[in-house]
């Protein structure tokens, strides 16, 4: 780990915490065990290990800590834990979503004779895996108050991905890589996910912190940004994932046309000189998505060129062959792999042969609620660092949802993870903004000054 070799002896470091972070969990703040779980996830391979390892209960730790959190949400009491909260905006949403991939994912076990009981029950985890994710946002949103836990929890994130970043380099820089060799020079770094959802991640989260960048004006925090952006897009650039490229390219567009439209002739001068900018093999590796020899059967068409997808139109044209079958419900959670041998390559696909047009839509209706927090957030807030928390999270939506056009991005605890904290802490300082106006409105007039105005939020 970082060279130091360390990495035999992090992980029974880790699995040596794991216990005392439960019970301070359980007994004193549930938001221990977020300061544990969250950091680790850029890290994951960590976690992985602690997971794959023979030590006791060492399996289970995640699930074990999540029991803690929740154990601690219900009988701890305190009253230094900041302001009450209104309800989750997202708990209505969350239900509908945890019932109808449920009730997907029975219709999936009933509907296909040739699911075996073992594939069934790795299905059912895969729902349970999954299920973490908005369980985070609801621990998040409940016990993470106090701006001083949110704090540390940022400045854990904060080494957690710069210790990432280095270990990409760590282990990138014994790969040739003056031209583009392939799938064996592509660098992956979270346990047995691949180099494409390392990409994305970084992606994902360097687009978090540049729109952090563009609205927090604190010159130590930026520091740290433009830090973080570096080694993000360093690992972006040298995992050679396409879909990250176009994750970066397009939300940075997005950036420029919203909100710094000076970045919009950076990006105009990158489009016209990026052979000349970007390193050699990345050139290549992007020059080679070109097709001029129209009779090769994986090519799709767009404004005219022809791009290589790497064998992928099979894929996508039966996802849309397994839609077609049953438009309305698809053909149940976590089939297509199971069906196919392969993924899908395109989450909105997978969407549609698995869940019909229901699971598509509630999947699109969360990205639509994702946005419209994050942009609440940006445009209400008074304080600058809370307005770039709103900010960053909807650059990080919009990456996001570019980002999944190319594969699943959405359904793993590692790259999702920190999605959802952010989603929350969002979402919980909205709720305290219109609580704030709430009160302020129903003060009553002065006789000196007359009526307090009220303040219009953006809804």
């Amino acid at each position: 780990m970082l060279g130091l070799g360390l990495s035999n002896i992090v992980p029974y470091v880790v699995y040596g915490l794991a216990g005392p972070a439960m019970i301070a969990s359980a007994m004193s703040r549930s938001a221990i065990g977020l300061l544990f779980i969250v950091p680790l996830l850029p890290l994951y391979v960590i976690l992985d290990k602690v997971l794959k390892s023979e030590l006791p209960l060492a399996n289970n730790v995640v699930d074990f800590m999540f029991i803690a959190m929740l154990l601690g949400m219900l009988i701890q009491k305190r009253d230094d834990e900041g302001p009450a909260l209104s309800p989750s905006p997202l708990q209505g949403p969350l239900a509908i979503f945890a019932v109808y991939t449920f009730i997907s994912l029975i219709l999936g076990s009933g509907n296909f004779d040739g699911f075996t009981g073992e594939i069934n029950i790795n299905r059912y985890a895969h729902w349970k895996n999954f299920m973490i994710m908005p369980l985070l946002y609801l621990i998040t949103y409940y016990t993470l108050r106090e701006r001083v836990w949110q704090k540390r929890l940022f400045t854990l994130l904060f080494f957690s991905f710069l210790f990432a970043d280095i270990r990409f380099h760590q282990s990138f820089k014994w790969v040739k890589h003056t031209l583009y060799q392939g799938v064996k020079s592509r660098v992956g770094g979270m346990a047995f996910l691949g180099p494409n959802e390392v990409a994305a991640f970084h992606a994902i989260y360097t687009l978090f912190i540049l729109g952090l960048f563009f609205v927090d004006k604190n010159v130590k925090r930026r520091f740290a940004y433009v830090l973080l952006m570096i080694g993000g897009t360093y690992c972006v650039l040298y995992s050679y994932s396409r879909g990250a490229y176009v994750a970066l390219l397009l939300t940075a567009f997005f950036i420029a046309f919203v909100k710094e439209r000076k970045l919009l002739i950076v990006m105009i001068v990158f489009l016209i000189f990026w052979k000349a900018i970007l390193p050699t093999s990345v050139v290549d590796r992007i020059a080679n998505t070109i097709v001029e020899d129209g009779a090769r059967a994986d090519v799709v068409e767009v404004g005219g060129v022809q791009l290589e997808t790497a064998m992928r139109t099979d894929i996508w044209e039966t996802a849309l062959g397994y839609f077609y079958q049953n438009p309305l419900t698809g053909r149940g959670y976590n089939t297509y792999q199971y069906l196919t041998g392969y993924d899908s390559h395109n989450i909105y696909l997978k969407f549609m042969a698995e869940q019909g047009v229901i699971g598509l839509f509630i999947f699109l209706w969360f990205y639509l609620l994702a946005f419209r927090s994050g942009w609440k957030l940006y445009k209400n807030a008074d304080e600058e660092i809370i307005k770039a928390l709103g900010f960053g999270f909807v650059c990080a939506v919009v990456g996001s949802m570019v980002a999944n056009f190319f594969g699943d991005r959405w359904t793993y605890f590692q790259l999702g993870g920190i999605y959802w904290v952010l989603w929350a802490l969002v979402d919980q300082y909205n709720a305290r903004i219109a609580a704030a106006v709430e009160a302020a409105d129903s003060l009553p007039a002065s006789p000196e000054l007359g009526p307090i105005p009220s303040r219009r939020i953006v809804s």
